[in-house]
Protein backbone atom coordinates (compact mmCIF):
# COMPACT_ATOMS: atom_id res chain seq x y z
CA UNK A 1 0.00 0.00 0.00
CA UNK A 2 1.46 3.32 -1.09
CA UNK A 3 0.77 6.51 0.84
CA UNK A 4 1.77 10.10 0.24
CA UNK A 5 1.24 13.00 2.62
CA UNK A 6 0.31 16.30 1.02
CA UNK A 7 -1.10 19.65 2.12
CA UNK A 8 -4.18 20.92 0.25
CA UNK A 9 -6.15 24.17 0.50
CA UNK A 10 -9.82 24.13 1.38
CA UNK A 11 -11.81 22.19 -1.23
CA UNK A 12 -15.55 22.43 -1.93
CA UNK A 13 -17.42 19.63 -3.68
CA UNK A 14 -20.88 19.47 -5.24
CA UNK A 15 -22.95 16.32 -5.41
CA UNK A 16 -25.80 14.19 -4.16
CA UNK A 17 -25.82 11.71 -1.32
CA UNK A 18 -27.51 8.87 0.53
CA UNK A 19 -27.22 7.52 4.05
CA UNK A 20 -25.66 4.05 4.44
CA UNK A 21 -24.96 1.88 7.48
CA UNK A 22 -21.24 1.00 7.73
CA UNK A 23 -21.80 -2.77 7.61
CA UNK A 24 -23.67 -2.35 4.29
CA UNK A 25 -21.16 -0.02 2.64
CA UNK A 26 -19.48 -2.49 0.28
CA UNK A 27 -22.88 -3.50 -1.14
CA UNK A 28 -24.85 -0.24 -0.92
CA UNK A 29 -22.20 2.17 -2.33
CA UNK A 30 -22.01 0.35 -5.71
CA UNK A 31 -25.81 0.09 -5.72
CA UNK A 32 -26.06 3.86 -5.22
CA UNK A 33 -23.65 4.43 -8.14
CA UNK A 34 -25.70 2.08 -10.37
CA UNK A 35 -28.98 3.79 -9.45
CA UNK A 36 -27.63 7.30 -9.97
CA UNK A 37 -25.90 6.32 -13.22
CA UNK A 38 -29.11 4.98 -14.72
CA UNK A 39 -31.13 8.03 -13.58
CA UNK A 40 -28.67 10.88 -14.18
CA UNK A 41 -25.78 9.77 -16.39
CA UNK A 42 -26.75 7.10 -18.94
CA UNK A 43 -28.51 9.41 -21.39
CA UNK A 44 -26.13 12.31 -20.69
CA UNK A 45 -23.03 10.22 -21.57
CA UNK A 46 -24.62 9.32 -24.90
CA UNK A 47 -25.37 12.91 -25.94
CA UNK A 48 -23.03 15.04 -23.78
CA UNK A 49 -25.75 17.70 -24.11
CA UNK A 50 -27.22 18.63 -20.74
CA UNK A 51 -30.99 19.04 -20.71
CA UNK A 52 -31.46 19.82 -17.00
CA UNK A 53 -29.65 21.98 -14.43
CA UNK A 54 -28.42 18.79 -12.70
CA UNK A 55 -26.98 17.43 -15.96
CA UNK A 56 -25.27 20.78 -16.56
CA UNK A 57 -23.77 20.69 -13.05
CA UNK A 58 -22.62 17.07 -13.58
CA UNK A 59 -20.65 18.08 -16.68
CA UNK A 60 -19.33 21.43 -15.40
CA UNK A 61 -18.14 20.06 -12.04
CA UNK A 62 -17.23 16.53 -13.16
CA UNK A 63 -19.61 15.02 -10.61
CA UNK A 64 -18.55 11.40 -10.32
CA UNK A 65 -14.79 11.98 -10.16
CA UNK A 66 -14.99 11.84 -6.35
CA UNK A 67 -17.05 10.23 -3.63
CA UNK A 68 -17.22 11.51 -0.07
CA UNK A 69 -17.75 9.24 2.93
CA UNK A 70 -18.90 11.43 5.83
CA UNK A 71 -19.19 9.50 9.09
CA UNK A 72 -22.33 10.09 11.14
CA UNK A 73 -23.59 8.37 14.27
CA UNK A 74 -24.49 4.82 13.20
CA UNK A 75 -24.17 5.56 9.46
CA UNK A 76 -22.25 7.53 6.89
CA UNK A 77 -23.41 9.94 4.24
CA UNK A 78 -22.08 8.75 0.89
CA UNK A 79 -21.74 11.39 -1.81
CA UNK A 80 -21.17 11.12 -5.53
CA UNK A 81 -19.42 14.43 -6.12
CA UNK A 82 -17.20 16.67 -8.17
CA UNK A 83 -14.93 19.59 -7.39
CA UNK A 84 -17.23 22.63 -7.28
CA UNK A 85 -16.25 25.26 -9.84
CA UNK A 86 -18.86 27.85 -8.76
CA UNK A 87 -22.20 28.74 -10.18
CA UNK A 88 -25.69 27.45 -9.62
CA UNK A 89 -26.35 24.62 -7.17
CA UNK A 90 -29.45 22.98 -8.64
CA UNK A 91 -32.16 21.58 -6.40
CA UNK A 92 -31.18 18.02 -5.47
CA UNK A 93 -27.47 18.85 -5.24
CA UNK A 94 -25.59 20.25 -2.28
CA UNK A 95 -22.11 21.44 -1.34
CA UNK A 96 -19.53 19.90 1.01
CA UNK A 97 -16.32 21.67 2.06
CA UNK A 98 -13.15 20.12 3.43
CA UNK A 99 -11.06 22.66 5.36
CA UNK A 100 -7.43 23.32 4.50
CA UNK A 101 -5.66 20.19 5.61
CA UNK A 102 -2.89 17.69 5.28
CA UNK A 103 -4.00 14.50 3.56
CA UNK A 104 -2.87 10.89 3.65
CA UNK A 105 -3.34 9.84 0.02
CA UNK A 106 -3.50 6.16 -0.96
CA UNK A 107 -3.63 4.68 -4.46
CA UNK A 108 -4.89 1.44 -5.95
CA UNK A 109 -4.94 -0.15 -9.36
CA UNK A 110 -7.59 -2.54 -10.67
CA UNK A 111 -11.25 -2.91 -11.54
CA UNK A 112 -13.91 -1.23 -9.42
CA UNK A 113 -15.39 -1.75 -6.91
CA UNK A 114 -12.97 -4.48 -5.79
CA UNK A 115 -9.73 -2.45 -5.97
CA UNK A 116 -11.19 0.46 -4.01
CA UNK A 117 -12.84 -1.78 -1.42
CA UNK A 118 -9.59 -3.71 -0.89
CA UNK A 119 -7.72 -0.40 -0.51
CA UNK A 120 -10.33 0.86 1.98
CA UNK A 121 -9.89 -2.30 4.06
CA UNK A 122 -6.09 -1.89 3.98
CA UNK A 123 -6.28 1.78 4.99
CA UNK A 124 -8.46 1.14 8.03
CA UNK A 125 -7.07 -2.26 9.07
CA UNK A 126 -3.35 -1.70 8.35
CA UNK A 127 -2.43 1.98 7.96
CA UNK A 128 -4.70 3.39 10.63
CA UNK A 129 -3.62 1.01 13.45
CA UNK A 130 0.07 1.31 12.48
CA UNK A 131 0.45 4.94 11.34
CA UNK A 132 -2.88 6.72 11.30
CA UNK A 133 -3.47 6.71 15.03
CA UNK A 134 -0.63 9.19 15.47
CA UNK A 135 -2.60 11.71 13.40
CA UNK A 136 -5.55 13.67 14.67
CA UNK A 137 -8.43 13.50 12.22
CA UNK A 138 -9.44 16.65 10.40
CA UNK A 139 -13.17 16.02 10.30
CA UNK A 140 -15.18 12.83 9.92
CA UNK A 141 -15.03 12.48 6.14
CA UNK A 142 -12.69 11.04 3.53
CA UNK A 143 -12.53 11.12 -0.27
CA UNK A 144 -12.59 8.41 -2.88
CA UNK A 145 -10.77 9.71 -5.98
CA UNK A 146 -11.41 8.31 -9.45
CA UNK A 147 -9.48 8.72 -12.69
CA UNK A 148 -10.93 8.84 -16.20
CA UNK A 149 -10.94 5.56 -18.05
CA UNK A 150 -12.36 2.06 -18.04
CA UNK A 151 -13.31 1.33 -14.43
CA UNK A 152 -13.26 -2.41 -15.14
CA UNK A 153 -9.68 -2.41 -16.46
CA UNK A 154 -6.96 -4.11 -14.40
CA UNK A 155 -4.94 -0.89 -14.98
CA UNK A 156 -7.66 1.49 -13.69
CA UNK A 157 -6.34 3.87 -10.98
CA UNK A 158 -8.28 5.19 -8.01
CA UNK A 159 -7.47 6.42 -4.53
CA UNK A 160 -8.58 7.19 -1.02
CA UNK A 161 -7.63 10.48 0.64
CA UNK A 162 -7.94 10.90 4.40
CA UNK A 163 -7.72 14.42 5.88
CA UNK A 164 -5.33 14.50 8.83
CA UNK A 165 -3.62 16.92 11.18
CA UNK A 166 0.05 16.04 11.43
CA UNK A 167 1.54 15.90 14.90
CA UNK A 168 3.53 18.93 15.99
CA UNK A 169 7.20 18.71 16.86
CA UNK A 170 8.33 20.10 20.16
CA UNK A 171 9.16 23.42 18.47
CA UNK A 172 5.57 23.63 17.15
CA UNK A 173 6.38 23.00 13.48
CA UNK A 174 4.65 20.31 11.47
CA UNK A 175 6.55 17.17 10.60
CA UNK A 176 7.32 16.78 6.93
CA UNK A 177 7.60 13.02 6.77
CA UNK A 178 6.86 11.54 3.37
CA UNK A 179 6.30 7.81 3.72
CA UNK A 180 6.27 6.97 0.00
CA UNK A 181 5.04 8.39 -3.29
CA UNK A 182 1.62 7.95 -4.82
CA UNK A 183 1.33 6.87 -8.45
CA UNK A 184 -2.12 8.33 -9.07
CA UNK A 185 -1.85 10.90 -11.86
CA UNK A 186 -4.04 13.57 -13.32
CA UNK A 187 -6.17 14.17 -10.23
CA UNK A 188 -5.97 17.53 -8.44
Amino acid sequence: MKVKYEHKPSMTFIGFSTSIRPEEGYAKCPEFWDKEYSQKYAKLWQTMKPETPIEKAILENQIGMYAICDEKKGSFEYWISGLYKGGEVPEGLKLYTFPESDWAMFSAKGALPRSLQELNTQVWQEWYPNEGQKYKGNGNAMLEVYSAGNMQSPDYECGIWVPICRPKRSNGQETAEIVSSMTLTGIL
